[in-house]
């Protein structure tokens, strides 16, 4: 989803939920965003 967004030029996101139910937020960050 996040990929698709940055692709039509959306660079703000609301992912706190995603972080909030990750066992480990820095992978999740990872795998959202791929930095």
């Amino acid at each position: 989803d996040i990929a698709r967004l940055r692709a039509r030029d959306v660079h703000a996101f609301l992912v706190g939920e995603a972080f909030l139910r990750a066992a480990d937020p820095g992978a999740k960050l990872t795998e959202l965003f791929g930095t």
